[in-house]
């Protein structure tokens, strides 16, 4: 079991570091099914321990991994691909276990200079530079992950993956309402 855990750590990473895609992990509804278990109780852990203003309800929880897992069943099965629905998942979901560590700390301390903007006191520029860094560097795994699984252009890769991204906000919108004003 360590084996294969070690295994499945070792080949994210190597897709993280560009040495690998989708294609290298196993196809197992089992492994995605605990990925995203994994990637759901991080991101709870992580929005407890680093706060963004209001709490994040299980029903938002459950919609930041349904509405991906429909989106790419849907674009899979449209593109005649659907064999690669549970690699590309998987990679996604452990991709994002291994960047919402990094990322968490960053979005809890730069929300506040983001919330209530003061022109007299601007963000840390080191900090803001480090998330930008690493945000640009899951962005482009995450795009080389969906060239690998679909084999589009990067652009219409860049295309889809920020629609989806809209259309997780857009569907936790509509059943959650906007977000609290800040006070």
């Amino acid at each position: 079991m360590l084996v294969n855990l070690r295994a499945l750590l070792v080949a994210i990473v190597d897709i993280i570091l560009f040495r690998r895609g989708p294609e290298s992990l196993p196809a197992s509804v089992g492994l995605l099914a605990g990925v995203i278990a994994v990637n759901t109780a991080l991101s709870e852990l992580l929005f407890m321990l680093f706060p963004v203003g209001r709490d994040m309800s299980i029903g938002e929880l459950v919609v930041a991994f349904l509405v991906p897992l429909l989106w790419y069943r849907v674009a899979f099965i449209l593109a005649g691909k659907p064999e690669r629905f549970l690699q590309t998942m998987i990679a996604f979901f452990g991709v994002n276990i291994v960047f919402q560590p990094m990322l968490a700390p960053l979005i809890a301390t730069l929300a506040p200079y983001m919330v209530k903007p003061d022109p007299n006191l601007p963000p840390p520029a080191a900090l803001s530079l480090l998330f930008f860094a690493i945000a640009v560097w899951a962005l482009v795994v995450w795009v080389r992950v969906v060239r690998a699984a679909f084999e589009w252009p990067y652009v219409a890769v860049v295309i889809f993956i920020f629609a989806q991204a809209f259309a997780a906000v857009f569907v936790d919108m509509m059943l959650f309402g906007s977000p609290p004003k800040p006070v």
